[in-house]
C-alpha cells in the first residue's frame, strides 16, 4: 500500500498570532501515533506521541510554526493487521518507545536503534504565517469524515468482525456490524461513531495482537543483541536486527499470528569481558553491526554485511511463541568479532 504524507500551508489573510501552531490532521483509515522534531534553541528536540484516531485533527505546537526545517513521523497502532505502517523519511531521531516524551538530546539513543525512528523533513515557508497542517493520508483519499468511517471499518476487521471494504463509505454492512459492536460494549443503540466507540476498538485490536506475534525475552545478568531471520515466498529468507534487550527485558520481534512453521534467531551477549555469540546455530545469514535487513538472494559479501549462523525454532502451529536467550546458550570462549 502506498502511503502518503501532505503538508499543507493553512495561512489564511488576516490571521493573528493566536493563531499560529502546527497540526496533524489523520486522513488515513489507521489509528496513527505521530511525532516531531523541531529547533529548540541551539538544540534539536522531538515530541510525541499523539495518538491520532482516524479522521482526527489535533494541535501538536502551539507556539508560531516558524520558517524552516521541522520533522515528523507517524506510525500505525500495533493492533492493525499486516506489516507495521508509518509514515517515514530518512532522518533518524530519538523517542521514548511508550507514553509521551520530550527529549532535547539527540544522544540519548545513540546506541539503540529501537529508540529511533525515521522522520521526514517539512519545510515550512515565510508565508505560512505561523500555522501549519500535516496530513498523514493513503493513496485513497479520505475526507475527515470517511477516513472516519474507513477507520472504523478497518478496526472492525482487525478484531475479525465482518464490516464489508475498507472504502469509508457507511454501507449497510458497515452499519449493522457497527451496531453490533456498540451493543456488544454496552454503548448506545446505532451506529454512530464518536470517540468512544473508536477507542473502545482500538483497545480491543491492540489487546489481541498483544497475544500475538514472536518475542525474544532476555534471561541473562547481561545486555542481548538480538536478530531474526523469516522465510519470504519459496525458499528465500530475510534476516533482519538489532533489537537490544536489557537483562529481564522483553521484545516483540514478528507482529500478528506466527505464519511459518519454522523461524531462525541469533544473537550476541554484551559482558565486561566482550561479546559472545548465540551457540547452536544451523543455518547462515546476513548480519551487520548495525540495523540491517538482509535478503539472502545475494551472498552477504557482495552486500558487505558479515554471516553469522541462526539457530531453528520449530512454532508448531501456534500463533505466538516466546524464545529466551538464556547463559549457558553463548559461547564463553574468545568473545565474538563483531
Amino acid at each position: 500500500m502506498r502511503l502518503i504524507i501532505v503538508s499543507l500551508l493553512l495561512f489564511v489573510c488576516g490571521a493573528g498570532a493566536a493563531d499560529a501552531k502546527y497540526s496533524f490532521c489523520n486522513k488515513s483509515s489507521y489509528a496513527l501515533s505521530a511525532a516531531i522534531g523541531y529547533v529548540d534553541g541551539d538544540r534539536l528536540a522531538t515530541r510525541g506521541w499523539w495518538r491520532l484516531r482516524p479522521g482526527q485533527c489535533k494541535v501538536v505546537l502551539t507556539e508560531q510554526a516558524k520558517p524552516g526545517r521541522y520533522f515528523v513521523f507517524a506510525e500505525a497502532i500495533p493492533g492493525h493487521k499486516g506489516p507495521l505502517r508509518t509514515w517515514s523519511g530518512d532522518t533518524a531521531l530519538c523517542v521514548e518507545n511508550n507514553g509521551f516524551f520530550n527529549l532535547r538530546n539527540q544522544d540519548v539513543c545513540r546506541d539503540d536503534p529501537l529508540r529511533q525512528r525515521k522522520f521526514f523533513n517539512v519545510e515550512v515557508t515565510e508565508a505560512a504565517g505561523g500555522a501549519w497542517q500535516t496530513d498523514f493520508t493513503e493513496a485513497s483519499t479520505y475526507t475527515v469524515y470517511s477516513a472516519e468511517v474507513a477507520g472504523v471499518q478497518r478496526l472492525l476487521s482487525d478484531i475479525d468482525i465482518d464490516a464489508g471494504r475498507v472504502d469509508g463509505a457507511m454501507g449497510r454492512t458497515t452499519q449493522r456490524a457497527l451496531a453490533n459492536y456498540r451493543r456488544s460494549k454496552g454503548l448506545s443503540d446505532g451506529y454512530s461513531i464518536d470517540d468512544e466507540v473508536i477507542d473502545a476498538l482500538i483497545e480491543d485490536a491492540n489487546g489481541r495482537e498483544a497475544k500475538l506475534g514472536l518475542f525474544h525475552c532476555n534471561k541473562t545478568d547481561n545486555p542481548v543483541w538480538s536478530a531474526v531471520a523469516e522465510q519470504n515466498e519459496g525458499e528465500s529468507y530475510r534476516s533482519k536486527g538489532w533489537w537490544k534487550l536489557e537483562p529481564g527485558d522483553c521484545a516483540k520481534i514478528l507482529k500478528g499470528a506466527l505464519e511459518k512453521d519454522h523461524y531462525y534467531v541469533y544473537g550476541v551477549m554484551e559482558t565486561p569481558g566482550g561479546d559472545f555469540q548465540l551457540t547452536g546455530g544451523e543455518k547462515a545469514f546476513c548480519v551487520n553491526t548495525v540495523m540491517f535487513n538482509a535478503a539472502d538472494d545475494l551472498s552477504c559479501t557482495d552486500q558487505s554485511l558479515e554471516e553469522a549462523s541462526f539457530r531453528r525454532i520449530e512454532i508448531g502451529g501456534a500463533q505466538s511463541l516466546n524464545f529466551d536467550f538464556t547463559p549457558e546458550m553463548f559461547a564463553t570462549g574468545a568473545p565474538s568479532a563483531e
